[in-house]
């Protein structure tokens, strides 16, 4: 599957601070991040639920990847999602970056989205769940 996910034992604005902790203390940083709440309140004036896209990103991992393949940052952030679900169920769900890479047909890329992709695994690890189910891969 194409993502990691997990629903947590967090509110949605302690989620977006949980999430920014793990990122961090996995060496990575949000370079984006983009509300779609308030986006399409603005854009669609319609209602939707609590949605933030995080844009995160490992500085050494996107280089070593761009010397690898200088196209590379056409996929750029590894995003991550926050949001919360009508039934009050707050998720948190981030890009396999094994499974955003493979179109990079390198063995040093694949060795690069590994790397990255067992620090995405960590972060969603590191957040408390809301049940004893580990964390799903999709």
């Amino acid at each position: 599957m194409y993502h990691i996910s997990k629903v947590v034992d967090l509110s949605f604005d302690a989620a977006i601070a949980e999430v920014t902790e793990a990122l961090r203390e996995e060496g990575m940083g949000i370079l984006t991040e983009i509300d779609v709440q308030a986006a399409f309140k603005k854009k669609l004036d319609t209602d939707f639920r609590n949605y933030k896209i995080l844009g995160a990103c490992h500085p050494l991992i996107a280089y070593h990847m761009l010397q690898t393949d200088d196209k590379a940052g056409a996929l750029y952030p590894c995003n991550v999602v926050v949001q919360e679900h009508e039934d009050g169920r707050v998720e948190v769900s981030g890009i396999d970056p094994l499974m955003m890479f493979l179109m990079i047909h390198s063995p040093r890329a694949k060795e690069i989205a590994l790397e990255a992709s067992e620090k995405m695994q960590a972060v969603i690890e590191r957040l408390p769940a809301a049940n004893p189910e580990p964390a799903s891969v999709g």
